[in-house]
């Protein structure tokens, strides 16, 4: 029943949505932004790391300090596993932002949400930057302006990457590879029992999920790829056994220094 109401819920309440949070930034949160604190982070090499399940086959703890590490949504689920930690973590759907809250709110990472994670509970912190979304379908690398939309988070992490003007990007943990049934896509469900779809049985386990929408991440992914090539950044995707066919492929141990 829940699941009925969510989906006509999230369509009708879109736009007044988009208004409050242009509110709230424009008169609020856009003056707390501290964004020198990105600085000493520009013109390095950046990794951007999914959540796929391939993350447990990845040896991240072995990849060189010089590289900087962008992490999404509930990254922080692999800290059990692992004494590897991302510099800086973005998340911006909702869902997410309310599950993880508590984590968010304590992170000492740089954190970058949407507007709305301020009314889901997420705190104003001297390492958080809110971002004003914007519907389009673009690299937008001035994320002070605005950050664009789209149907995955890790849309999301490589526009925070080339944000910081990297010398490379490299892609670790996007599976591209979802159990699911294909006329779902972006739909809120609740997913039953362990997720099979992340690095941690956790992740969505029995908690509501946005049905990933693959065909729409192929085509924002397409987007990037070009982008970065007219900057003349390279990019490669070092998923393990990775289904992504968008980006240059390349052996994970290549990133072990």
């Amino acid at each position: 029943m829940k699941e009925k109401l969510l989906n006509p819920i999230r369509k009708i309440t879109y736009y007044p949505r988009k208004a409050l949070d242009a509110l709230i930034y424009n008169f609020y949160l856009k003056r707390k932004n501290n964004w020198q604190l990105l600085q000493e982070y520009a013109n390095k090499p950046v990794l951007v790391v999914g959540n796929g399940p391939s993350l447990n086959k990845t040896p991240l703890n072995k990849i060189g300090d010089d590289i900087v590490s962008i992490g999404m949504n509930k990254i922080n689920l692999l800290y059990k596993k692992s004494s590897w930690r991302p510099e800086i973590i973005t998340c911006v759907n909702g869902l997410v932002l309310n599950q993880n809250k508590d984590y968010f709110n304590k992170t000492k990472a740089i954190l970058i949400v949407p507007v709305k994670a301020f009314y889901l509970g997420v705190k104003p912190r001297k390492n958080v930057l809110f971002v004003n979304l914007k519907d389009q379908e673009k690299v937008e690398p001035n994320i002070e302006k605005a950050l664009s939309s789209g149907c995955t988070v890790t849309f999301t992490a490589l526009q925070v990457a080339a944000y910081l003007n990297p010398t490379s990007v490299n892609i670790v943990g996007v599976d591209h590879s979802f159990v699911h049934k294909k006329e779902e896509a972006y739909q809120v469900k609740k997913f039953e029992g362990d997720d099979v779809n992340h690095f941690s049985k956790d992740y969505f386990k029995n908690s509501y999920w946005g049905v990933p929408d693959l065909d729409g991440s192929e085509k924002l992914y397409e987007i990037t790829r070009q982008y970065f090539e007219s900057k003349k950044i390279p990019i490669t995707d070092y998923t393990v056994d990775g289904k992504l066919q968008i980006f240059k492929k390349g052996d994970v141990n290549d990133l072990i220094s």
